[in-house]
């Protein structure tokens, strides 16, 4: 009798440690990160469209609007640096196509041609400077919305650990095995 109950605690044991493991293992929920404009879901290159799905259906409402306004705020300030750098270039290119034929031949006269230049250039130069100044704020603050919210999205996930528990139970029917979790 020693012996047939021995050899049943040992597989009581043995049950209890198996259903740790392999039962009911450890559940976590995906993460998301961004790498310059390369999203990742659970370390894997994802699209943006796919990123922003995951999100829209996934996420909180606040976190999806976080990370939408910061994307919109991000592309918006690249286009504005855009537009401010070929306004830079085109005043740039304005002046020196002038001014470099003039600077060739000494007969001409230069001081004139020079003012209607700087006239027309500079304040085009100063609207692709004004572009460029409101781009890089937008794009600093949208790529930091954007990562606040992976961020807020990582952290609203939970890892819920199912730790079963085997064990000998005695009620009015008898003895019996319960599993909980």
């Amino acid at each position: 009798m020693k012996k047939f109950f021995g050899i049943f605690m040992l597989m009581l044991l043995t049950c209890n440690v198996l259903a740790e493991d392999m039962i009911c293992p450890v559940v976590t929920a995906s993460s998301l990160s961004r790498e310059g404009n390369k999203y990742y879901y659970n370390g894997e290159k994802i699209s943006q469209k796919d990123c922003h799905a995951y999100l829209k259906f996934n996420a909180d409402e606040v976190i999806y609007n976080q990370f939408r306004k910061g994307r919109q705020m991000y592309s918006t300030g690249w286009g504005l640096l855009g537009i401010g750098l070929a306004l830079d270039a085109f005043a740039l290119g304005y002046t020196l196509g002038i001014c470099l034929p003039f600077e060739q031949d000494p007969e001409r006269p230069t001081m004139g041609p020079m003012l209607a230049v700087m006239l027309i250039s500079l304040p085009i130069a100063a609207g692709g400077l004004a572009f460029t100044i409101t781009g890089i704020p937008l794009v600093c603050v949208g790529q930091k919305k954007m990562k606040n919210s992976f961020d807020a999205y990582n952290i609203s996930l939970s890892s819920t650990h199912i730790q079963p528990e085997l064990h000998l139970q005695a009620n009015n029917n008898g003895i019996g095995l319960v599993c909980s979790f």
